[in-house]
């Protein structure tokens, strides 16, 4: 209450008052992308979190309240896409740059779309880095593999845009790199602009395991059938491995493998041709292998984590690595390969090596001996208890220490 005379005055805000008023008094960062990607895309993630921290003012002294983007048409004719990439889009970025912005910096949230830097900018560019796969492709040896990482023979206008891409990056004033890998791959590239290494971020609370009796759980794991869950999470671009996985699931007795059951979740169809994940696991024997495509919902992919014994990850090459990260922020151990990046995220001598076909199946034996274990007593599927040493260690990667460190280098430019 305020009254006459009165030399003070006491107001009482609400919490999204408070935050519009910060973000109100911050310097305001213009975010860009191309597609409105979804939330359970690698990029699509990132870019919701760190809008997700502008919005809500957690990046100390910035904000955002807008992304220019546009929404992806799924019948959209490849020459429309072009047209939407290479002239629509960079024309819709400029018009958000126009002489009177109030713009205090341009943050392009993935290298893919490093095109859209302006020739001249009035103000400094950041571009969020998360690998150089597709840029400089390459073929890597493991074992007796040879793993395309990256697409070896793009297209002609694959071509031409990648080559809009690198003339993007060179003009950057900083690109923000999620793992030292990448981080070495631009400092190799790209010598003259400015780089950093920031992990990306995870909201960890948000991944904390909930019991079956507090929470409705959707989608596949809401029926699950006594069995020993694992989970594939990631699309079937050679550098995932799948082949190499399916070759090691196929090895298992058959009496162990008809109560082991994968879910694969993400595309199973392979970018550059070839078979299907679902035509592997069926050339391999793997008995019970369960493709959920890329269609799930964040609700249903995270009850699909808890419900799972652990989630595979054999991948040759990653740009950051979410999938082993949000499994430990569930509890729910990781088998990943030894091998960038995602082997900077796990903890030490836990990785595998990535051509050691027998300590893969050992490691998958183990899982399942634990499994039989704890469920010889239970006629039907019991979810296994989160292992809170993991949920600790994945806090390290917390959002909140990502804008801490995001603040800093806004600052610095």
């Amino acid at each position: 209450m305020f009254r006459e005379g009165d030399s003070s005055l006491t107001i009482h805000l609400t919490f999204e008052e408070v935050s519009r008023l910060r973000l109100n008094m911050a310097k305001q960062v213009l975010l860009v992308r191309g597609g409105a990607l979804g939330v359970n895309t690698g990029i699509g993630g990132a870019h919701h979190n760190l809008a997700t921290s502008l919005a809500q003012g957690d990046i100390k002294g910035w904000g955002s309240n807008v992304t220019c983007e546009y929404r992806i048409k799924k019948r959209m004719n490849p020459f429309s896409r072009l047209f939407q990439r290479w002239y629509a889009h960079p024309k819709r970025v400029a018009i958000a740059l126009k002489k009177n912005h109030n713009y205090s910096l341009l943050h392009i949230t993935d290298q893919e779309q490093a095109h859209l830097i302006p020739e001249q900018c009035s103000i400094p560019v950041v571009v969020t880095v998360h690998d150089l796969f597709h840029f400089f492709p390459e073929q890597i040896k493991i074992g007796d593999e040879s793993i395309d990482v990256g697409e070896q023979k793009p297209r002609w206008y694959r071509r031409r845009d990648l080559k809009k891409l690198r003339a993007g990056l060179a003009r950057a004033d900083l690109l923000v790199c999620g793992s030292q890998a990448t981080l070495s791959a631009c400092q190799k590239y790209f010598p003259k602009v400015d780089s950093v290494c920031v992990p990306l971020g995870l909201n960890v609370q948000n991944f904390s395991p909930k019991s079956q009796e507090n929470v409705e759980v959707v989608g596949p794991a809401s029926n699950l059938s006594k069995s020993c869950h694992l989970l594939v999470v990631g699309s079937h671009a050679p550098r995932k491995r799948l082949h190499f996985l399916c070759q090691i699931l196929g090895k298992i007795d058959e009496d162990i493998k008809r109560n082991i059951t994968i879910h694969h979740v993400g595309n199973e169809t392979c970018p550059y041709g070839g078979k299907s994940a679902s035509q592997l696991a069926q050339q391999f024997d793997v008995s019970h292998w369960v493709s959920h495509g890329g269609e799930l919902s964040s609700d249903e992919l995270m009850h699909l984590r808890h419900a799972s014994e652990a989630l595979l990850f054999p991948s040759a090459s990653e740009g950051f690595g979410y999938p082993p990260l949000e499994a430990m922020a569930s509890g729910t151990p990781g088998l990943c390969s030894d091998l960038p990046s995602h082997n900077e995220l796990m903890p030490d001598e836990t990785c595998l090596r990535p051509d050691d076909k027998e300590a893969w199946k050992e490691a998958i034996m183990a899982v399942y001996s634990n499994w039989q274990s704890r469920s010889k007593s239970d006629e039907q599927h019991v979810w296994p208890k989160p292992r809170s040493g993991l949920i600790e260690f994945a806090s390290r990667y917390d959002q909140s220490r990502f804008c801490l460190r995001m603040a800093d280098i806004y600052d610095s430019l």
